[in-house]
């Protein structure tokens, strides 16, 4: 494979690049001071880049100087060196120079956003993240003793990651290159690690590679740094606001550390925004003619509220108020400094968002519903209703907040309220079918009925039990399942015993049967505890609420108890009722047979009587003018039921 020489940019094969390398520099000739000529041969600067114009222009410039001082005589000559100075001092003085110098860097600034040009340069100016850069930290120590591993640093947008990067390529002797993983691919880093390799080869110098955002390199693309790292071709540092362990392989986490940079405290920000604001009162006075901008305390503090951490954030918060502020003309004129309070700020602010609270994509998307889950599992209704609405307002997908609650239904609340389940399946198919944005009211129904619904986990207890014991003796899968448990389908099998003595439940009563049913060489083991939660109490919540909340659970308990009750002693009267229906049923066919085998019949008043019990017009004469209903009981038509007659059958 060949690859470019650095001195005469020939494609050379790399077995052959230092030799022919080593051979180009010692074929150059470096120019005479002596001559008058420049040499047309290209020299090692030229090769590198170097120009050369300025060069060519100082020795011609010298040649026509020597000529004329030729010309002149030596008096003249003398006298005019001695005027060249004074004429230079007539133009500019050293005080004029250095204030347009400023200015011109001020201008040149005046384009560039108040965050970049903010950057610290050294590792003393850096503020902030004293975890990892105070005095004896890791990190810290690491950048002073020059010996670089590779690593990555994790944190939140606008926690210094890109800058502290920038400052250890300054802070070391090593060479820096920088890479953003949104806009390289697999050949720009192959690229680098050629270059630096050779770099190393020819100078000794080793290659810090600092790639922003390494997140965004897909798996295979993650791959091709890991003999790199393992090589030490160059040290890689990466910067993600992702989680490594989700966003990152396994193989290159295993090779580099991982630094955890915490979003910026609210005194560092103030301290960021104070530096800051000298920056900008010297450029609104020195080059746009302003007066000071003055913010106090209070509203320094009301901004690194606002940004919540994020040092960019607060540094472009800044760079919109000193905006609003330059446009106010009649403080210009004052010449006073304008002062900016904080009810100014919220004026200014009120309009614009400058921090996203929600990334759908990012590690918000975790955070969120942990913290949601958390919260309809501490029966927390407010805390659970204030996370579904940050994460509606944040564009997550609602579906994924009704499978996390369908997993919460039996997580959490299993045993004790069996109805979540079926309830959060009817939830779903209501919201396909009704959609956004009404559906979010079907979303706070479920959070609601969650947090509220009494808390078991008796079955996710037992399901992690179970794996725990099966994780730590797996000799146990081996076994076989014992013979009467086996299905029998074919007449082989029933001959090899598949099935024999096997006690079928539904046969007995209550389906209680003795009958082992793990496998033969395993002695029974109790999953599935009593208990629906622990017993642990929490030393922070004063003894007075668990003894209330024990209350109500006994309460609950008493309820059960007296429903169960209830129920059987309805079962109860009902048989009663219906022993009671069959024995006058008996009476009533007992007294028809003596009727027909000719025993003595009643008096007509006692015929009259019978016919009564079952109509008031006994002999059918106004059948269709009275309001009887035989679906009716008897005590909502006692008109036609007369207890005496009753009782004398």
């Amino acid at each position: 494979m060949n690859t470019i020489c650095p001195i005469c940019a020939k494609p050379i094969p790399e077995t052959l690049l230092e030799r022919h390398v080593n051979s180009c520099l010692d074929g150059q000739e470096k120019p005479s001071t002596t001559d008058t000529k420049i040499s047309k041969k290209r020299d090692a600067f030229t090769a590198l880049g170097l120009k050369l114009d300025s060069q060519k222009k100082k020795n011609k410039s010298e040649i026509k100087k020597s000529e004329s001082f030729k010309e002149q005589s030596f008096d003249e000559s003398i006298q005019a060196i001695k005027s060249q100075p004074d004429q230079e001092d007539e133009k500019h003085t050293p005080t004029q120079n250095d204030a347009a110098k400023e200015l011109a860097e001020l201008k040149r600034k005046s384009g560039i956003p108040l965050a970049h040009r903010l950057r610290p340069k050294t590792l003393s100016e850096f503020i902030g993240q004293e975890h990892v850069l105070g005095e004896g930290a890791t990190l810290s120590n690491i950048i002073k003793s020059d010996l670089i591993p590779s690593f990555i640093l994790w944190g939140p947008p606008g926690s210094g990651k890109t800058t502290l990067c920038r400052v250890i390529a300054k802070e070391s002797s090593h060479k820096f290159v920088e890479l953003s993983a949104a806009d390289s691919t697999a050949k720009n880093l192959k690229d680098v690690f050629s270059q630096a390799e050779n770099h190393r080869k020819l100078t000794g110098q080793r290659t810090i590679l600092f790639v922003d955002e390494i997140h965004r390199y897909n798996k295979l693309v993650q791959d091709k740094l890991l003999p790199h790292v393992e090589k030490g071709t160059c040290t890689v540092i990466g910067a993600t606001t992702e989680n490594p362990s989700f966003s990152l392989n396994n193989a290159l986490l295993s090779r580099m550390h991982v630094f955890v940079l915490e979003p910026f405290s609210t005194e560092s920000v103030m301290k960021i925004l104070n530096r800051a604001l000298f920056e900008v009162n010297k450029m609104r006075k020195l080059l746009f003619k302003l007066p000071y901008l003055s913010i106090d305390k209070a509203g320094f503090k009301y901004i690194a509220d606002l940004c919540m951490g994020d040092s960019r954030v607060a540094l472009n918060i800044l760079e919109t108020v000193n905006a609003y502020s330059s446009a106010n003309k009649e403080e210009e004129q004052k010449n006073e400094p304008t002062k900016i309070t904080v009810d100014d700020l919220k004026t200014i602010l009120k309009s614009r968002n400058f921090h996203q609270m929600y990334d759908k994509n990012g590690d918000a998307h975790y955070d969120i519903i942990s913290a949601f889950h958390k919260s309809i599992r501490g029966s927390d209704v407010d805390a659970a209703m204030f996370y579904l609405v940050k994460m509606l307002s944040g564009g997550e997908d609602p579906l994924f907040i009704l499978r996390r609650m369908t997993v919460i239904a039996s997580e959490d609340i299993g045993l004790r309220d069996g109805s979540c389940l079926p309830f959060m399946v009817a939830a779903k198919q209501a919201f396909e079918f009704v959609g956004m944005p009404e559906g979010e009211i079907i979303l706070a129904h479920c959070t609601t009925k969650l947090a509220r619904a009494p808390k078991s986990t008796r079955s996710y207890r037992a399901l992690r039990s179970a794996q725990r014991y099966i994780n730590e003796n797996p000799d146990v899968l081996r076994l076989p399942v014992p013979i009467h448990l086996k299905n029998a389908p074919t007449r082989l099998m029933k001959s090899m015993g598949f099935g024999e003595d096997y006690k079928y439940n539904p046969n007995y009563e209550n389906g209680i049967v003795k009958q082992k049913y793990f496998p033969n060489d395993m002695e029974p083991i109790k999953f599935f505890e009593d208990t629906h939660l622990g017993s642990v109490r929490d030393p922070s919540v004063p003894s007075e609420i668990y003894e209330k909340e024990k209350t109500v659970v006994d309460q609950y308990n008493d309820y059960l108890q007296w429903s169960k009750e209830r129920k059987k002693n309805k079962k109860a009267e009902e048989k009663e009722e219906e022993e009671y229906v069959s024995t006058k049923m008996k009476i009533n066919d007992t007294s028809k047979t003596e009727s027909s085998d000719g025993i003595e019949e009643n008096d007509e008043n006692s015929e009259e009587d019978e016919r009564s019990e079952y109509s008031d017009d006994p002999d059918c004469t106004n059948n269709f003018g009275k309001s009887y209903d035989e679906f009716l009981d008897r005590d909502s038509q006692p008109e036609y039921n007369d207890d005496t007659n009753e009782d004398m059958i």
